[in-house]
């Protein structure tokens, strides 16, 4: 076990809005973008406000992350990226255990 927990983010009809608005428009669904959704590991997590907490802290990092996965030209993503759109565009489920089963060490691409 990993002193972590994780957000799985899966996407609302507002980002797919979006989406389909960009200037080369993507042929998506909500199934096809939710098919395979990022996790991402945040600080250990006790059940209760945390994860209101945890979600006020990165919920602008994993707003861009999110963005930039389907499209990098910045100056097409919405102005308006607060928590309250945030919450619009995106259902968060959180974990608390996090296991790490494989016998390596974590490595980061970057």
């Amino acid at each position: 076990m990993i002193n972590r927990s994780v957000a799985i983010i899966r996407v609302k009809e507002p980002f797919i809005d979006w989406l389909k608005a960009l200037p080369d428009p993507a042929d998506v669904t909500m199934d096809i973008v939710n098919e395979d959704n990022a996790a991402y590991l945040l600080p250990d997590l006790d059940y209760g406000n945390e994860e209101k907490e945890l979600l006020a802290r990165f919920f602008d990092l994993i707003f861009e992350e999110q963005l930039n996965g389907w499209w990098t030209e910045k100056s097409d993503w919405p102005v308006d990226r607060d928590l309250t759109t945030f919450n619009k565009w995106f259902d968060v489920e959180f974990h608390s255990v996090v296991l790490d089963l494989v016998d390596a060490p974590l490595k980061d691409d970057e």
